[in-house]
């Protein structure tokens, strides 16, 4: 007997949802209102079954209700939803505008999450950004009433043209787009409320356009934005306004090369030359400090390192023959550093920090190899090569000094007695001039450029003699070259330290405060 209850009790439920289950999707309207009828019918059925059923069904409640049943209201919540949805959706046209009165215009509101910036692109001058945006709006072709379909309150709801009952979706674009406007944003489905309001919340990945200023580069701040606004509407058709607190920085990823420090919302209206009509648009205003730690520590500090080896090319021994390699060397290792710097700067007329630091190293270590091939030629000087730089020399009367230069003073006085002497018995006529200058080579030897130039001047002496004399002031030139150099040498390395101080003090000056 429980047994033949329990198949009975089961089989009048399913007839029951399978006999509302064809009315509802013949969608018969006459039908409808008939299961009250059938649910009075089902009643009746059991209430003619044997009295001595009636224990087993109360029996058996609990576990129909826990199955079948709790499956009975499922299927009546979805049929009552797509009621509503055949309701909504029966002359719903989703390229009208959702409003009653065409006089008024859609009030949509509007913001941004941000998700990361992907890549920003200095040498294009673009930025990837991985953005939500988010539209609010209402349609009041969308509303009712929740009591007569089950307590439905809101609904999901295509916004993609293509596929089946789309809703009206505004226009917006992003004004400074890098690419094809909306390429890489979905056609995500929004929120549909009983009252008419709309959330669309559409993720994707938009290029924009920036102007950078890298006057500061690497320690620059960039600001730029992101505009958007309806292409067709104008602000008769659509008000656009910014959500409160617009911008959402809740699930910002943060970046390696940059920091975002400030973002800011404005409203703007416009009127373009092609249309009579204002156009209202939203611009996002983001502000970005580049983290410089990479620059710091991958060109600047090594490049830095690398041109005070300049310093030390000067106290290099000009006659070790490696003093001008060397100096070469640091030279041409700052502009490769240079080159590396320039593939990650855009072709324009700026002039970045960085590349102003460079460059200006790079005329140092210049300066430095054109001073050390002056310094050797003067340390190899040779009356009988004549080239360009001995000209210049000559030209600036450098060589005369080094001509008019004497001895140090104590080979001067060491010989002072002698050559006294030895003059003013010249002058008397009262020696042989050539016999004298034969039996006492020191004379010659300790002679200075003056007294050499005086005894060259007497026409007895022979050529030996005059040879000599040749010898010895070839040999003072050289000397008295090399001692100016060395002091040109030293005079320089003082200049060229105390101006390489004060270079990099000012540069490092421009270095803006990270706070």
């Amino acid at each position: 007997m429980v047994i033949i209850n329990k198949y009975c009790l089961c089989f009048n439920l399913k007839v029951f949802f399978l006999i509302t289950l064809v009315l509802t999707v013949l969608n018969l309207q006459k039908y409808t209102m008939n299961i009250k009828y059938l649910t009075s019918l089902l009643i009746n059925c059991l209430l003619i079954l044997p009295s001595g059923y009636g224990n087993t069904i109360s029996n058996n409640t609990n576990n129909i209700s826990n199955n079948e049943l709790m499956n009975s209201y499922e299927f009546i919540y979805n049929n009552a939803e797509y009621k509503l949805r055949g309701k909504l959706f029966e002359n719903y046209d989703p390229q009208s505008r959702p409003i009653i009165n065409r006089d008024n215009p859609v009030v949509l509101k509007m913001g941004i999450a941000i998700r990361a910036f992907n890549s920003i692109d200095q040498v294009e001058g673009t930025i990837t950004s991985n953005v939500w945006l988010r539209y609010y709006w209402k349609d009041e072709h969308l509303i009712w009433q929740p009591s007569k379909f089950h307590n439905i309150t809101k609904l999901t709801v295509n916004t993609n043209p293509e596929y089946d009952n789309p809703i009206w979706i505004p226009d917006i674009y992003l004004y400074n787009t890098a690419e094809m406007p909306q390429a890489e944003l979905d056609y995500s489905k929004a929120i549909l409320y009983s009252n008419g309001n709309i959330i669309w919340s559409r993720p994707g990945i938009i290029k924009s356009t920036c102007i950078f200023d890298l006057t500061l580069f690497p320690y620059d701040t960039q600001t730029f934005y992101l505009k958007f606004g309806s292409w067709s509407y104008h602000d008769g058709d659509i008000m656009l306004q910014p959500k409160e607190n617009a911008i959402d920085i809740s699930n910002y990823q943060l970046s390696d090369s940059w920091d975002l420090k400030n973002y800011t919302t404005l409203t703007n209206t416009k009127k373009y030359d092609c249309c009579p009509e204002n156009y209202s648009d939203i611009t996002f205003n983001f502000t970005l400090t580049r983290k410089a730690g990479y620059y710091n520590l991958n060109i600047i500090v090594p490049t830095f390192a690398t041109a005070t080896l300049m310093i030390i090319s000067l106290l290099v021994p000009w006659n070790s023959g490696e003093r001008i390699s060397f100096a070469i060397t640091v030279m041409l290792s700052i502009i490769v550093f240079l080159l590396i710097l320039s593939e990650s700067l855009p072709k324009s007329d700026g002039s970045p920090l960085l590349s102003v630091m460079l460059i200006g190293l790079t005329f140092f270590s210049l300066f430095v190899v054109f001073f050390t091939v002056m310094i050797s030629y003067m340390y190899s000087y040779d009356d009988d090569k004549k080239n360009w730089l001995m000209a210049l020399l000559d030209k600036y009367s450098i060589i005369k000094r080094c001509k008019k230069g004497g001895r140090d003073e104590e080979n001067r006085q060491e010989d002072n007695v002698s050559n006294v002497i030895f003059l003013s018995e010249l002058k008397r006529g009262e020696v042989d001039l050539d016999e004298i200058l034969k039996n006492n080579e020191h004379l010659i030897k300790t002679s200075s450029l003056e007294e050499i130039n005086n005894l060259m001047e007497d026409e007895t002496l022979s050529i030996d003699t005059i040879n000599e004399l040749k010898e010895r002031k070839k040999t003072l030139i050289k000397d008295e070259c090399k001692q100016l150099a060395g002091k040109l040498d030293h005079i320089f390395t003082g200049i060229f330290l105390l101006a390489f101080i004060i270079y990099c003090s000012v540069i490092f000056a421009y270095i803006p405060n990270s706070n």
